[in-house]
């Protein structure tokens, strides 16, 4: 019995000791398990904050009603909205997990303008003018694609693009653009004859002046009138006139053969024939077609002198152009020349003398 008490002692300090191991594992169980709770909740705030960031951009791109869609770095798509899927006319199944070129095909895919990869090179957003053909009736489409570099949901590099169809607004311009060209075409063409008027004239003249001189090519221009115009207006009328100017106006068009040359409407009963590159000899040989153009028009005028039907009387002059001159001398040349056509009896050409000094080389035939 003397034992017990001690043996008892010893088995208290075995169960202290024991208590005292298992509170300091309830404890580390505790610590385990508030940490367990911890990592739980951030892990579904994180699944939280994903959820709804992905409800936001879905609420975005569905919100746009431009076509418009996610692609990711590899060309698969990822996203599209309601407006992409009724462009491509396939459900979302068909389109979400398939590489864009597959639905999408046009002139920039898979080339070094591909949109995906000039944004992502390039880190920033860029518009592209593109021209998509409509698969059943196959007009074309003015679009402007317009893709900006973003992050997916997962963290892979991609890009948002959208279309934008400006159809209307090429066509638009388009129109204004023809408009506005006819404006300009209709500037400088006269209102009665059709053809090139003095304003033209003036912008070609200097314009192959300028050219000439470089090049170091002649110039000729033939300056004409129509014979006693004033006396076949009295005639005939102010009508008879303007159909007479309409028809010489044609006949003289019709003896400038080249592309360069120009038939134009100088002033009133006079015209002038722009002849770029050609010499005195070639200027001539254009002034005879033109005096039998006219002649072969057998348009009478009973009023003239010199012959039964209207003819005109014309002056050629040639310079090779030089910057101790400019295009007014040989105007002046011609002009002078066209006087002394009328003095000597009408009805014929006559070239100015300093004429035979230019140049002889010439730019084409006549």
């Amino acid at each position: 019995m003397d034992d017990a008490p001690e043996s008892l002692q010893k088995r208290i300090q075995e169960l202290e000791a024991e208590n005292e191991e298992l509170r300091l594992a309830c404890e580390d169980a505790q610590d385990s398990l508030v940490g367990l709770e911890q990592a739980y909740g951030e892990s579904n705030a994180k699944i939280l904050r994903a959820e709804m960031s992905s409800m936001e951009l879905e609420q975005v791109v569905q919100a746009c009603t431009d076509p418009l869609w996610v692609i990711r770095e590899d060309h698969i798509v990822v996203r599209a909205n309601r407006a992409m899927l009724a462009f491509l006319g396939k459900p979302l199944e068909e389109v979400v997990g398939k590489e864009c070129f597959e639905l999408l095909d046009y002139s920039h895919c898979k080339t070094d303008t591909c949109p995906l990869a000039m944004t992502t090179k390039r880190s920033s957003s860029r518009d592209l003018d593109i021209q998509i053909s409509g698969d059943d009736d196959g007009e074309v489409e003015h679009y402007i694609l317009t893709s900006a570099p973003l992050v997916t949901l997962d963290g892979s590099p991609g890009i948002v693009v959208q279309l934008k169809n400006i159809s209307s607004r090429k066509k638009a311009e388009n129109e204004l653009a023809e408009a506005n060209a006819e404006l300009q075409r209709m500037a400088r063409l006269d209102g009665l004859t059709q053809i090139p008027n003095r304003r033209a004239f003036d912008e070609k003249l200097k314009q192959e002046w300028d050219r000439l001189a470089r090049e170091q090519l002649p110039f000729s221009l033939l300056l004409g009138d129509i014979d006693f115009f004033k006396k076949f207006n009295d005639t005939y009328g102010h009508q008879g006139g303007d159909d007479c100017l309409k028809l010489v106006a044609r006949a003289l068009s019709s003896s400038v053969l080249r592309p360069a040359d120009m038939a134009a409407r100088y002033g009133g009963e006079e015209f002038a024939l722009l002849l770029p590159g050609v010499g005195i000899e070639g200027a001539l040989e254009v002034a005879d077609r033109a005096l039998e153009a006219v002649a072969s028009l057998q348009v009478e005028h009973k009023a003239s002198t010199v012959s039964p039907f209207v003819s005109v009387s014309l002056g050629a002059a040639s310079l090779l152009p030089s910057k101790d001159q400019d295009a007014a001398d040989l105007v002046a040349l011609a002009d002078e020349a066209l006087y002394n056509a009328k003095e000597q009896g009408r009805n014929r050409v006559v070239a100015a003398p300093s004429s035979s000094s230019a140049a002889s080389c010439e730019e084409g035939a006549a």
